[in-house]
């Protein structure tokens, strides 16, 4: 299962993560999915309503868990360089791309999140949907 984005005219696969690292990612952002439950009902009846409970449960999110959610989907993320992929972050962590910026990091993460555990929470996307 791996995707393809394309972000600021570079395109990007998305890998598959095992089971164990879903699971992880997963309860990490419970809460933070939590928040868009009412979005995804139909419930929210402006923008203000959608983003306050979920600027909420990012901002208690620690930075271990924060750090853990990037970097285990930024290292399933490729970027094509030529005719082939080269990851986009080391083990250990740190990109290897320095023009990867914070809006191109978030949306990579957002597609390896769609990728992996859309079908996973009810009335999220199953497959992935373009980042672009």
């Amino acid at each position: 299962m791996s995707g393809i984005v394309e972000i600021n005219g570079q395109s990007y696969r998305i890998g598959r993560l095992d089971a164990k690292k879903q699971f992880h990612v997963a309860r990490r952002l419970a809460p933070l999915l939590a928040g868009l439950g009412g979005a995804l009902k139909g419930e929210v009846k402006g923008f203000t309503e959608l983003v306050s409970p979920i600027a909420e449960a990012l901002a208690k999110m620690s930075d271990e868990d924060t750090d853990y959610v990037l970097d285990t989907c930024l290292m399933v993320v490729a970027r094509q360089q030529g005719e082939g992929f080269q990851n986009v972050m080391v083990k250990g962590g740190g990109l290897v791309f320095q023009d990867i910026d914070l809006p191109t990091m978030l949306r990579l993460a957002v597609a390896v999140i769609q990728q992996n555990l859309g079908s996973f929470f009810p009335g999220g996307p199953s497959t992935l949907t373009a980042a672009a």
